[in-house]
């Protein structure tokens, strides 16, 4: 099953006619196990944040009980926690206007520091409700949909390299504290450096994975196996 965010949603609106990579995925761990594979996918398209993923799990039964009886679990979040998107970040806060100046060493420091508990507590919180079954746990870290925007300029295409390497090593570290393993997904769409467009992985709404860019992710998280269970 998969809850997060709007990158693992797959609407028809960011990209009409495509496979998302929960289904792509599903079918990946079908090939590969000879097991049938039912898909939850409670990933939400509303801008929905680590805080807001953090309540979710503490208060929806529903989703709880989900995550309890899943065998292969994918949390995709913090897209949209990202400074350029949140108004509670430590670098520009409700700031408007884009700003890059604002987005320095210091304040993406202490803006994945502030973040770093609520991670921690929503994968704890799904380690929890799996009372030691063996399970496939995933994550997915952000890919860069800024590299290659005419509308910014190189020095901030570069600065959204590092916002996003900031980010990401705060998402990997409460990743591996949980037992979960992330799915590079910027090494994937940007290249080792981190400055290779996206292009044509980001559907038209230059937000959102295309047909391929979904395929691509499915690939990248099939590619990490399917430990602790049996292939």
């Amino acid at each position: 099953m998969a809850v997060g965010d709007s990158i693992a949603y797959n609407s028809p609106d960011d990209c009409p006619g495509c496979t998302g990579f929960v289904v792509r995925y599903a079918k990946r761990i079908e090939q590969d196990s000879g097991h049938a594979v039912k898909i939850t996918n409670l990933s939400q398209h509303n801008g929905l944040q680590i805080a807001g993923l953090l309540e979710e799990m503490r208060t929806d039964q529903t989703r709880r009980e989900a995550l309890a009886g899943a065998d292969i679990i994918l949390v995709g979040i913090a897209h949209n926690d990202a400074p350029w998107g949140s108004d509670t970040d430590l670098c520009d806060g409700p700031s408007t206007k884009l700003d890059w100046s604002k987005f320095t060493p210091k304040c993406l420091a202490a803006s994945t520091a502030a973040l770093r508990p609520q991670l921690d507590t929503i994968l704890a919180t799904v380690v929890d409700l799996r009372a030691g079954k063996p399970t496939v746990l995933r994550t997915i870290n952000r890919y860069n949909d800024w590299i290659g925007d005419p509308s910014i300029s190189p020095a901030a295409g570069m600065t959204s390299r590092d916002v996003i390497r900031a980010y990401n090593a705060m998402q990997g570290k409460a990743a591996i504290a949980h037992g979960f393993t992330c799915a590079d997904l910027n090494l994937a769409f940007n290249g080792k450096d981190g400055l290779k467009p996206s292009g044509d992985l980001l559907a038209s709404d230059f937000t959102h994975p295309s047909d391929k860019g979904n395929e691509v992710i499915a690939g990248v998280l099939a590619e990490l196996a399917y430990a602790p269970l049996a292939p």
